[in-house]
């Protein structure tokens, strides 16, 4: 038990419901030295005391001992930003921190889960993975991660997060060595086949007259076929060894499923991020023309991803799954986005301007007409 945790909550509810010392010792048959002392924190109640004190003060016994299995919003954002600021300055005091709220906070997924990635993160930084430097804090991060973040899977194994949290996982495993780890948490996962289970499930609900429920089936499934077709086009243009002409296949694909109203939304990096990868190699292989002309229309890209990240138009085809899309209204939510857009703008115009092979165009009016409308000047500030 946490001795002065109990002592405040009894003295908080004997007060409470305007009990005297020696009323509280009365009617729970020990002495009013034994309440004082409780209050003080000199002793604690018998154990078979316990459910009886909170019967009277009309308590859970969470309640009584101060117990919260689920954090609130404001304590889930305090604990984040206290984290990420340990983080930055003491990656030990920061496992500390995060090792005494998560055993506060076991049973909760999402305060696990802030935690969990935040730690991650710093985990997998160059900076800190460096054995010379810090080892000890370095170990002790990447572990507690990874414990926090298998805890998360555990509580919510189908949760709206749980592909991201598994990524996440799987990658700090592999940058430890462990990829054998990482495979055996997601090759089980990698489907043999189409999944026909939403197309059966539509059938049944059609034979017993439920278009609805035909309906949001279909679509949900639909939703996800293609958010997972677009992750998939986007990892592949970070694959070495996909030829500048598979990548501009890609391209087609990827302006497809964008093309109807709305569903650029659905995922806005998707083009840019192509387009820049098939300008790269483009300018690597030296074939600058091309590369300029990509670049070019890379920015119209990431112009209009940007767009879409601050203000996005949900697809009115899914309507009936909105629960999946992006909320609209939502002030948190809007400046996340627009934080993300800024994010994304900055890290692009990084990735060009630390590699060599755009350095040589340098002076290029057309490649400096592009870095200008990034804002390189105002990003490297």
């Amino acid at each position: 038990m946490n001795r002065s945790l109990l002592s405040e909550r009894i003295l908080e509810e004997r007060i409470r419901n305007h009990l005297t010392q020696e009323e509280l010792a009365c009617r729970l048959g020990v002495s009013k030295a034994a309440v004082s002392k409780w209050e003080c924190g000199q002793s604690l109640p018998d154990i078979a005391l316990v459910p009886q004190i909170a019967s009277l003060f009309s308590v859970t016994l969470d309640d009584l001992f101060g117990y919260e299995p689920l954090a609130s919003e404001e304590k889930r954002e305090e604990v984040t930003e206290w984290l990420q600021a340990l983080l930055a300055e003491d990656p030990a005091q920061a496992a500390t921190y995060a090792e005494r709220q998560s055993a506060r906070y076991w049973s909760d997924p999402e305060l696990l889960k802030a935690v969990g990635l935040a730690l991650y993160v710093k985990a997998i930084e160059p900076s800190i993975s460096d054995e010379a430097n810090c080892p000890e804090p370095t170990s002790r991060v990447a572990d507690l991660a990874e414990r926090i973040l298998r805890r998360v899977l555990q509580l919510d194994p189908d949760g709206p997060s749980t592909d991201f949290v598994l990524q996440a996982l799987c990658i700090l495993l592999a940058s430890e060595g462990r990829e054998g780890q990482a495979d055996e948490l997601i090759e089980k996962m990698v489907p043999a086949k189409p999944n026909m289970a939403a197309i059966i499930l539509a059938g049944i609900a059609i034979r017993a007259g439920n278009s609805k429920r035909a309906e949001i089936a279909l679509k949900r499934q639909l939703l996800f076929s293609l958010l997972e077709v677009a992750s998939c086009a986007q990892a592949l243009a970070g694959v070495e060894g996909v030829s500048a002409e598979e990548l501009e296949d890609i391209l087609v694909l990827a302006a497809a499923i964008q093309a109807p109203d709305g569903f650029a939304a659905l995922f806005p990096t998707l083009v840019p991020i192509i387009r820049i990868a098939l300008a790269t190699q483009l300018v690597e292989s030296g074939d600058s023309d091309r590369a300029l002309a990509e670049l070019e229309r890379f920015v119209e890209d990431l112009e209009r991803c940007c767009e879409t990240f601050e203000n996005p138009q949900n697809p009115p085809f899914f309507k009936p799954v909105d629960e999946f899309l992006w909320r609209n209204g939502d002030e948190k939510a809007d400046e996340a986005r627009g934080e993300a857009a800024a994010s994304l703008r900055s890290s692009f115009v990084s990735s060009i301007t630390s590699n060599e092979s755009w350095g040589t165009l340098r002076g290029n009016p057309r490649f400096d007409a592009v870095m200008r409308r990034l804002g390189e000047e105002e990003v490297s500030v």
